[in-house]
């Protein structure tokens, strides 16, 4: 209806012809004008032999096209196997389109999806690295259970972008996997004997791999401020590394630099996991060298 006050035209697809004519073997959209050639000089000069035909006949021709549309009920047992959030897509989509017709169940299809990634998004995956072996890779503890952890130094990696609908899962996780256990009142303004007073610090150093993040926003910045100030009221030092150039010029923008400590961002995981062995070396040889005096 809109269209009409327009210089175009509605244009639409059957879903049966298209899947009639993938299953011909068509592969490109010329198929279209052929089959609408064949089509016309059927109607033309061949409806009188057709028209003794039987319908059933036409219907068998169509459902012989259609078994490949028909045998993707199969799909259900994957879905099931490989994802619950597939799985539940897959179900959603089908019922709907069974139910109603193919236009609302495409719609609810493409919210569902939309639905699916969100949650995904705001409750991904936070792991604790370790080194395999005396390589330079890291990798999470659950699936190399083998990969060396240090003493005083904590290696986390956040695997999703950080934005504001996953910031309040991110810090809540973060603190957890630190072993810190967050107050209901806000973290920052307390000082520091009242907080090492209460809580035992483990890790001088928390190393954040930042290699799967493609984007941060402002309130992901503004988080990881008020995280490395809050750390360092506790005597615990934050380090970022394998920052993307996009997710660098974010808290560029946004006076990151400014507003934490020179050195705060490491090009590669390694690279921080060394500095931070020679930092407690380091500290080890002062105290070894003031207890000897």
């Amino acid at each position: 209806m809109v269209s009409s006050f327009f210089q175009c035209y509605p244009n639409t697809g059957s879903l049966s012809r298209s899947a009639v004519q993938e299953g011909s073997g068509g592969k490109t959209l010329l198929v279209g004008g052929f089959s609408c050639l064949i089509l016309g000089i059927v109607i033309i000069a061949l409806t009188p032999l057709f028209q003794t035909l039987p319908m059933a006949c036409l219907a068998a021709i169509i459902i012989v096209n259609l078994k490949g549309l028909l045998f993707q009920i199969k799909d259900f047992f994957f879905y099931y196997r490989i994802s619950t959030m597939e799985y539940i897509l897959w179900i959603v989509t089908f019922a709907t389109t069974i139910l109603f017709d193919v236009d609302i169940g495409l719609y609810v299809g493409l919210c569902t999806t939309f639905l699916i990634n969100t949650i995904r998004t705001q409750k991904p995956r936070f792991s604790v690295l370790g080194q395999v072996g005396d390589t330079e890779i890291y990798k999470t503890i659950k699936v190399f259970p083998l990969a060396q952890q240090y003493t005083n130094i904590k290696i986390l990696r956040f695997d999703e972008s950080l934005y504001a609908c996953n910031a309040p899962f991110f810090k809540r996780k973060f603190y957890e996997l630190i072993d810190i256990q967050l107050r209901q009142e806000p973290l920052i303004g307390y000082n520091k004997q009242e907080l090492n007073k209460n809580q035992d610090i483990k890790y001088k150093y928390v190393i954040l791999d930042c290699s799967p993040l493609n984007f941060i926003d402002t309130v992901g910045v503004k988080l990881l401020i008020e995280i490395y100030n809050d750390l360092k009221k506790r005597g615990i030092l934050l380090y970022l590394s394998e920052c993307r150039s996009d997710v660098r010029r974010t808290l560029e923008l946004m006076n990151f630099y400014e507003k934490t400590a020179p050195g705060t961002i490491y090009v590669t995981t390694h690279h921080a996991v060394t500095a931070m062995k020679a930092k407690l070396d380091n500290d080890l040889q002062i105290l070894n060298t003031i207890t000897q005096i």
